[in-house]
């Protein structure tokens, strides 16, 4: 369990530095809890402030575990970006290993950005006014594949007539693969199977 850290007040100009903190001692509640134990209470503690300190910056949980998974997304979507092949089916097969490898890494903030910890759909409910910053939430990620998808179809490499209907398809069976596996462990999965569900859910010659 971490210990929660005695913070030094932000001078003028750093409340930025305050709200990034404030994700972060969230993040390392994730990571060295439970998803109970993440409360706003919690999260001042872990940041080393006064619980109201929190408001200027989030009005309410739901905003901040929403920061949470926003900034999950923008590291998955630049590990997304890394894998640099020639051969565009390649590029396509390394960027899914590297979706399977951060959800593998990262279980605590995979389940923040996929509903197992924080409910994207009730929070849409308790706040309407994150309609917006959930609709797009995610949507870098998945334009990095749908546009690896797209390079595979323009080398003749992929037979996708729908580059977002079957990127979504691809992400589906990405999400499975990463959930199941950690869900059972012991069934006996084909040594091929991660290649065998891309090849065919992005369509690949």
């Amino acid at each position: 369990m971490t210990t929660p850290r005695t913070r030094a007040r932000n001078r003028r100009g750093e409340g930025a530095q305050l709200r990034d903190e404030i994700v972060d001692a969230a993040m390392k509640l994730l990571e060295d809890g439970t998803p109970e134990s993440v409360t706003l209470r919690a999260v001042a503690r872990q940041a080393g402030i006064a619980a109201p300190s929190i408001y200027p910056h989030f009005p309410d949980l739901d905003s901040i575990l929403l920061a949470v998974a926003q900034r999950a997304f923008a590291i998955l979507e630049q590990e997304l970006g890394e894998p640099d092949d020639a051969d565009p089916a390649g590029r396509l097969r390394a960027i899914c290993a590297a979706y399977l490898t951060f959800a593998e890494r990262r279980p605590h903030q995979y389940r923040v950005m996929f509903g197992a910890v924080w409910d994207a759909g009730a929070a849409l409910e308790r706040a309407p006014a994150l309609a917006d910053q959930l609709a797009t939430l995610g949507m870098g990620a998945f334009d990095v594949i749908q546009h690896s998808l797209a390079d595979c179809v323009a080398a003749g490499q992929s037979t996708s007539a729908d580059t977002f209907s079957d990127a979504t398809a691809l992400w589906v069976g990405l999400h499975g693969i990463a959930q199941l596996q950690v869900a059972a462990p012991l069934f006996p999965w084909p040594p091929d199977l991660r290649n065998s569900i891309i090849d065919r859910l992005a369509l690949l010659r």
